[in-house]
């Protein structure tokens, strides 16, 4: 009688059990995962984050941005308003040959105590000297911050009506404030992306200027 072996697989040759392959069904499962859906999901995260990221954190630093300049506008308002309403040449008891002038001082202090009150440290303003340009401007300088009142300042306008120009004297109160920025640091992700030249440009302070007309002339 005689025996005969077909083999099932290849020439002959003997063929492994899958099972006896250490490792295999883990690999299996590792490459299902980021063939299947749950593997593309997660690649899609990882590509939108730096996207998402940057979109937040601009939010956020623009918006704080624009509050700080509300909140300065507000400030050199108030500064103007207590200049144009005071007389440079005053000669009350402990404001004769004051410098500056007693209504700059109350101005400055104006500006200082309304960034205080609405949350910008802005103290050092108070115990800042003066500095004069001319006759009728003074700068306070302290910690990045610079508050500049210019009492002669003049600017022309037409009347709604029309007719010849009006030049009127006025008070300009010009306020810098230091600002930090995390948008241009965190812009720097879409490199990560392929993307170059990802930067951001932006101004390490804030400026916001009003002009007033004065009321009291000297």
């Amino acid at each position: 009688m005689i025996n005969l072996r077909i083999p099932t697989r290849g020439c002959g040759r003997p063929q492994p059990r899958r099972g006896n392959v250490r490792g295999l069904p883990g690999l299996r499962r590792f490459r299902g995962f980021w063939t299947g859906v749950d593997g593309a999901e997660l690649l899609e995260f990882a590509l939108g984050l730096p996207f998402l990221l940057i979109f937040v954190i601009g939010i956020i630093d623009f918006s704080g941005a624009f509050n700080l300049k509300q909140k300065m506008a507000n400030a050199a308002r108030e500064g103007a308003r207590m200049a144009i309403s005071n007389s440079l040449t005053d000669e009350s008891s402990g404001c004769a040959n004051a410098s500056p002038p007693c209504s700059i001082q109350a101005a400055e202090n104006a500006v200082a105590n309304y960034m205080t009150n609405a949350g910008v440290e802005s103290s050092c303003l108070s115990s800042a000297s003066a500095s004069s340009s001319g006759t009728d401007s003074w700068t306070y300088s302290c910690k990045g911050i610079s508050l500049t009142i210019n009492r002669g300042y003049w600017f022309t306008y037409t009347p709604a009506t029309g007719g010849t120009d009006i030049t009127v004297l006025a008070t300009q109160v010009t306020l810098t404030y230091p600002y930090t920025w995390t948008f241009g640091n965190i812009i720097g992700l879409l490199e990560l992306l392929h993307v170059k030249n990802a930067t951001a440009i932006l101004p390490s302070t804030l400026t916001t200027t009003v002009v007033m007309q004065n009321l009291v002339t000297d």
